[in-house]
């Protein structure tokens, strides 16, 4: 299903304070040898200051984590998971099914760590730790991500570093540097943030 761009937007109260699931895509500046690396693309956070972000606020005492991470980030993304009050349960790997970039091995998978906090079972047990979507332009993750996280996940949802609406109907909302952000971190604004009245910058 897809986002009906004819609804009115919500009104600012209607932001939960907390989520039951965030997913996150951190714009890591750790690169393997002989990659190009993303700068190209969009500026880049260090790992302290993703591992400072205020998430375990955003959270629910019960909550899941999808954290994006390539092959060269997968022991970052164990800090940042347990940094952000997660723990990490399985990762679910994104089979790409055409040759990428590499200094050691060509990379053609990506993938989320699947976290959790508190109580928080998933909805449906027969999710594979794999799954296959078709490449589009750079660090586009695949949209099959979205049913897949609400086949297991409850809402409300938070996707932190968004760069579009999340093509659903289901309660998601956005925060980042490339999108309307739906809500404001302390200490990490966003160009949104200044519309209302913040300054600075987000990385």
């Amino acid at each position: 299903m897809t986002i009906d761009d004819s609804q009115p937007a919500r009104p600012p109260n209607a932001v939960p304070e907390r989520f039951a699931t965030i997913l996150a895509d951190p714009p890591w500046n750790i690169q393997q040898q002989g990659e190009k690396g993303a700068s190209r693309h969009y500026r880049l956070m260090t790992l302290e200051r993703i591992k400072a972000m205020p998430v375990a606020d955003l959270a629910e005492a019960d909550a899941h984590l999808y954290l994006w991470t390539t092959n060269a980030t997968i022991r970052e993304g164990y800090e940042v998971a347990e940094a952000w009050g997660f723990s990490v349960r399985s990762p679910i790997t994104w089979v790409k099914f055409r040759l990428g970039l590499g200094h050691w091995l060509r990379n053609s998978t990506e993938h989320i760590l699947f976290a959790t906090r508190g109580k928080a079972p998933v909805q449906f047990r027969s999710q594979p730790t794999w799954m296959v979507a078709p490449v589009q332009e750079h660090s586009h993750k695949p949209e099959e991500q979205f049913p897949m996280i609400e086949r297991l996940s409850s809402g409300p949802y938070l996707e932190l570093f968004a760069r579009r609406q999340p093509p659903s109907n289901a309660p998601w909302f956005v925060w980042g540097n490339e999108v309307d952000s739906d809500l404001t971190i302390p200490g990490y604004p966003v160009p949104s943030d200044r519309r209302r009245g913040h300054s600075g910058e987000l990385r």
